[in-house]
């Protein structure tokens, strides 16, 4: 009996290694792995997100090693995460279902206000800006289903908080990867239905640093950065145009086309133009540990003049630890919507069989100045883009604009 468990073993482990897939003992030591990095280093469990987290070991891990591909197993690893209700939570690598990316992907940014889902915002030139899609407008149905009934199933039927039910919601709206997307909305007493014809996210064309000056004399600078954009020099893209804005009175920066998370490099290298000393940006924790703070150095050639940052959704991840650094740093005035909320400083954990990358936030972040978590971070100058001033055009910039309009 022994010798013949013995080689049904290895014909089982010849025919995985046959596949290219990881075996069934490797899914299931990989599952191990992602429960306990998460279970012990995730920064952001409360009472109901830790049991649901206990719960997921007890209902997922016998599935684990029985999971038929790498796809199957992967998309397993995803459900245990939807149970953290927490766009920062990721996986990379093989067989990672190609859903689009919350926020980076996303088009539509929901709000549910008073038992309703209002659209709060809609990327410029994204598929729903294009199918007429727009802030103001209320959400009724997606695919025909009401939206309602698509949130609870999401959410599996749990208890949820207004934050878990924005999470479903941003996972509902977000659509699938190619395909026809149907939603139906109510603007005022008229109701519509608008054909959202999704397509892959495909990289921007745009290009990663835009400078120029602005205003009647010219002396507003402006410089649009895509944080995260696939550009090794973006730093040295950014100390150029910077250098190009020399005799400016003000300065705005542009952080609402994020591309995707960013690097930190990046980060600390833009910060270091606006520090005239060294300086605290951010504050960190882990777990029960006393806070750590930050510090970036100056670099040779700063900028001192007042600087105005431009964020919205779609500022997200590391523009979003950009934007506070630079409130700190430079005394910022922030300009805009709420940023998309992204949590905390990311860790990283490779499984040893499948090579899938998970990551999630270990340390919870803070503002340096006024010591707030930073994804409650708002704005100084509120833009609400359902009803904006300024007339047509872009309504944050104008505001910008008007703040640094001589008197």
């Amino acid at each position: 009996m022994k010798r013949r468990a013995f080689l049904g073993a290895a014909l089982a482990s010849a025919a995985w290694s046959a596949r290219g897939a990881v075996s069934p003992r490797g899914q299931g030591d990989d599952f191990d792995a992602f429960w306990r990095a998460i279970d012990t280093r995730y920064a952001y469990f409360d009472g109901a997100g830790r049991l649901r987290w206990r719960d997921v070991r007890e209902r997922l891990r016998t599935q684990a090693p029985r999971a038929p591909s790498p796809a199957a197993f992967a998309a397993l690893l995803d459900s245990a995460i939807a149970e953290l209700r927490d766009d920062h939570v990721t996986l990379a690598g093989t067989g990672i279902p190609a859903a689009r990316r919350i926020p980076y992907d996303l088009d539509i940014w929901p709000r549910w206000r008073d038992g309703a889902v209002a659209i709060e915002s809609v990327r410029t030139f994204g598929d729903a800006d294009v199918a007429g899609l727009h802030a103001g407008q209320v959400v009724t149905r997606v695919q025909d289903v009401p939206i309602e009934s698509a949130v609870r199933e999401r959410l599996g039927g749990r208890s949820a908080s207004v934050a878990d039910i924005e999470w479903a919601l941003r996972k509902v709206v977000a659509g699938p990867r190619i395909g026809t997307q149907k939603i139906e909305v109510r603007n005022g007493a008229r109701v519509e239905t608008f054909d959202v014809e999704r397509t892959p996210p495909a990289p921007s064309s745009a290009p990663t640093i835009l400078g120029r000056r602005m205003g009647e004399e010219r002396d507003i600078g402006y410089i649009r950065v895509r944080v995260g954009a696939a550009q090794p020099d973006l730093a040295a893209r950014f100390a150029g145009a910077l250098n190009h804005m020399s005799g400016t009175r003000a300065l705005i920066l542009d952080l609402r086309d994020t591309a995707g998370p960013g690097a930190r490099a990046t980060t600390l290298a833009i910060l270091s133009h606006f520090a005239r000393q060294a300086t605290p940006w951010q504050v960190r924790q882990a777990g029960a540990t006393p806070r750590v703070s930050d510090v970036v150095q100056p670099a040779a050639a700063g900028y001192s003049e007042p600087v105005a940052v431009l964020v919205d959704r779609w500022t997200a991840g590391e523009a979003e630890a950009l934007a506070a650094g630079l409130e700190a740093v430079a005394k910022a005035r922030i300009i805009g919507t709420p940023m998309a909320g992204l949590r905390g400083e990311l860790a990283e954990v490779v499984l040893p069989a499948s090579a899938i990358t998970v990551r999630f936030p270990a340390e919870r972040t803070y503002s340096a100045t006024s010591g707030a978590p930073r994804e409650a971070l708002k704005p100084a100058l509120a833009v609400d883009l359902a009803a904006p001033s300024g007339g047509p055009g872009d309504p944050i910039l104008y505001q910008a604009l008007k703040l640094f309009e001589r008197r």
